[in-house]
């Protein structure tokens, strides 16, 4: 990843909420996913670069499984492109079809965590949007947040990409 410039957390929970549509007054949303980072996370506007994507992964959430058993974004697209029928697969192709005919109909700005700058990178937000976009070869070049934290491999939601 290409760190453009550092950010503040509060930015990147502001336009996650933004993105989901939760109410400024709410502080108690996905924190499933939000209060187990390691506290030591630094956030970045990042840029993604096509080194990247042999090294990102979607979220480590095992409702994805039937897609993929490595959670890599690449064997994602691939299965996307296999025709299977599922819901995930249904809501991704719904997410293609709108970013084909508007690239800006859907955020394109996804939430990263990762060791280092170099990767592995995981998805924590936006995956089914990051597998349209990759589907359509459309993913480098995007500006996304990215998290940086020593501690990224103990973190759950990342345990697929270790």
């Amino acid at each position: 990843m290409k760190p453009i410039k550092a950010c503040l957390q509060d930015e990147v929970w502001l336009h996650w909420k933004k993105v989901e549509q939760i109410p400024d007054d709410i502080t108690q949303w996905r924190n499933d996913i939000r209060d187990s980072l390691p506290s030591n996370i630094k956030w970045f506007v990042a840029e993604i670069e096509e080194k990247d994507l042999e090294k990102t992964y979607i979220i480590s959430s095992d409702d994805w499984k039937n897609l993929t058993q490595t959670f890599k974004l690449l064997d994602v697209v691939d299965a996307l492109n296999k025709g299977l029928n599922d819901d995930k697969i249904k809501n991704i192709l719904a997410k293609r079809s709108i970013y084909e005919s508007n690239i800006n109909g859907l955020d394109r700005k996804f939430t990263l965590v990762s060791p280092s700058t170099e990767g592995n990178f995981t998805i924590i937000e936006g995956n089914k949007r990051a597998v349209a976009l990759q589907s359509l070869n459309k993913l480098v070049g995007n500006q996304i947040y990215l998290g940086v934290s020593n501690k990224i491999n103990n973190y759950w939601w990342a345990r697929y990409s270790r």
